[in-house]
């Protein structure tokens, strides 16, 4: 592709993103100063179209861009200055984290609304497994004869508790001794390699101190395995799925419930979300028939990874129309990450890859 026609796709693309209609040679000829006639840019257009990175829906009317043309513009067209946010959206981003709330739940929630709102697209968070979640507190309470009281604090701010009944008395000492050796033996670990791999090297250490401490072990056990089991898979967090209603490519009742159900079992976007955050460092740009998803053929997908203490634990994304402003689009969902990062002590990596 030469500089000419590299100019005259990166008008097309701009120009269409902003008005949603095909685009003629005589538009790009008069808004953006290329130097060179209609006719000339005709040319060029047709050649641009042979190469498939541009299409013509009808035979009278202009020209769109292809998956290809979009995926071309993201990789080599974009400029630097395209991704700066204006002032009063560095602003509204300033304000929303330093007014966020600290705990990463809510934190979560409210990053993915924010995105939602600021793109007006649907935007998509992977929440952190349970299981790597660190635990930093460890308390038995006594409620009564029977009952006891487990209380897990991890390191993303969460209290975890629940009530179990024990079928032996404890006395205040035994209950002392349970708790001194769990919170030697736990704290630091993540839930998922305490119940991986220490459950029996505490059992055995239990025993050796006091055999009828076993039952009061098992319950235990139960409780962080009942976390381990529940947690198999990252919770999809979706915000502003209408917006896509607002948008003319999605107009159609068939796309629409194609895309619909497709979001509904949110395996696939889970999936790609998973595969860009584990996979890849930095932003991750997905288009069109790159989602590898019938139903969402028309719709683009940019997602970065996101950090708690230092690790790469989620991601956030936005899933918009083929035709969205790339450039905007990438900055908000990097800013974004790089915040929720911040937010939650880790640290972001904001390099871009292409997806080849």
């Amino acid at each position: 592709m030469d500089e000419r026609k590299k100019q005259i796709l990166h008008a097309l693309i701009r120009d269409y993103v902003d008005v949603g209609e095909p685009v003629g040679s005589r538009t790009i000829a008069k808004k953006y100063g290329l130097g060179v006639s209609p006719a000339t840019i005709r040319n060029e257009m047709s050649d641009l179209e042979e190469m498939g990175f541009i299409i013509q829906p009808h035979a009278s009317a202009g020209r769109v861009p292809s998956d290809k043309g979009y995926r071309y513009y993201v990789d080599n067209l974009m400029e630097p200055e395209e991704k700066l946010l204006s002032d009063e959206e560095q602003q509204r981003l300033a304000d929303f984290f330093d007014g966020c709330a600290a705990e990463l739940e809510q934190l979560f929630q409210q990053s993915c609304k924010l995105l939602s709102n600021m793109t007006n697209y649907t935007a998509m968070l992977v929440k952190p497994k349970l299981s790597e979640s660190v635990l930093e507190r460890f308390k038995l309470v006594r409620l009564n004869e029977n009952q006891l009281l487990a209380i897990m604090i991890t390191d993303d701010g969460k209290i975890h508790n629940k009530i179990m009944k024990l079928p032996v008395t404890l006395s205040d000492l035994n209950l002392a001794e349970v708790e001194a050796v769990l919170q030697e033996r736990l704290l630091g670990l993540s839930l998922a390699q305490v119940a991986d791999s220490l459950t029996m090297e505490i059992a055995r250490h239990l025993l050796q101190q006091q055999s009828r401490l076993q039952q009061a072990l098992a319950l235990l056990q139960e409780l962080l395995l009942d976390y381990s089991r529940t947690d198999q898979d990252s919770s999809l967090l979706i915000q502003g799925t209408l917006n896509l209603l607002k948008q003319p490519e999605f107009h159609d009742v068939d796309t629409v419930r194609e895309l619909f159900t497709v979001l509904e079992t949110d395996e696939v976007v889970k999936e790609l979300l998973l595969v860009a955050s584990k996979q890849r460092h930095g932003t991750v740009v997905y288009i069109g028939d790159e989602l590898n998803s019938q139903g969402m053929s028309a719709c683009s997908m940019v997602t970065t990874p996101f950090y708690v203490n230092g690790e790469k634990v989620g991601s956030i994304g936005v899933l918009g129309p083929t035709r969205m402003p790339y450039p905007k689009v990438i900055a908000l969902v990097e800013q974004i990450g790089q915040q929720v990062s911040r937010k939650s002590g880790g640290r972001a990596i904001d390099n871009y890859n292409k997806e080849d």
